[in-house]
């Protein structure tokens, strides 16, 4: 069984896999990762190998390895990082571990569902889309801000907007929340829309991250919900290590 550890900008995600089926174990905020509570999360589990996909500070990383060796001494632990070329994937920039590595592992997951040309799109914290070709060949790709910094770059920079915490009725709006809900939702699903429309008709849009359910309500894209894939190709990457 393998241990797949996706430390994000916000959450730490976590999931148990064994012949390539994910079990979701309960993710965490980042003001929540303490030894003790990733101990009562992971005492009874016992894994073989460890994967580590992070994009966060360095001293929650260090937290959690420190946890995982008191819990199993010898484990290998795979710390996955962007590479040139593999899983049928060849890395579009010049510099290849300078390709997030959330990105990395979320466009060689979703290469492993299809061989037409992919579009994913990773809603977490920051929204990214990124694309491939039919060969597997990344194209490239987009950052922004995703939804809840938006409301908060608004609620911090301007005097009168407040931040939206609620879920409200889409459509013009007439109130101010509901306006700041509603153009950061729109702006978000302009932006998979506009890349979308770019690209050949046959390709596949892949949505992912925290917010891709709400993102899929408004989109006027056909698309496929997988809420993992970084954990899915962060799955593949430690299948490829014997050890």
């Amino acid at each position: 069984m393998n241990l797949l550890l996706d430390l994000g900008n916000s959450r730490l995600k976590w999931a148990c896999a064994e012949n390539n089926l994910l079990q979701l174990g309960q993710s965490l905020q980042h003001s929540d990762i303490t030894p003790q509570t990733l101990r009562t999360l992971w005492r009874d589990l016992r894994p073989e190998k460890m994967g580590i996909s992070c994009v966060s500070k360095a001293e929650l990383l260090n937290v959690i390895t420190t946890v995982t060796r008191e819990l199993w001494k010898d484990i290998p632990i795979h710390f996955a990082t962007s590479q040139a070329q593999a899983f049928g994937v060849k890395n579009g920039y010049a510099q290849a571990e300078k390709l997030g590595i959330d990105r990395w592992l979320a466009i060689c997951a979703a290469r492993q569902k299809t061989n037409f040309s992919v579009c994913v799109a990773d809603c977490g914290t920051a929204i990214t889309v990124d694309v491939l070709n039919e060969k597997g060949e990344h194209q490239g790709g987009l950052i922004c801000a995703g939804l809840t910094l938006m409301k908060n770059a608004l609620a911090l920079n301007t005097a009168h907007l407040p931040f939206v915490h609620s879920s409200l009725e889409m459509g013009l709006a007439i109130d101010t929340e509901a306006a700041i809900y509603n153009g950061t939702l729109f702006s978000a699903c302009g932006l998979i829309e506009n890349v979308m429309q770019k690209q050949p008709e046959n390709t596949k849009l892949f949505l992912t991250g925290g917010d891709a359910k709400i993102i899929a309500s408004q989109l006027n894209c056909i698309f496929t919900l997988e809420e993992n894939l970084v954990l899915d190709g962060l799955n593949h990457f430690v299948n490829s290590h014997d050890s």
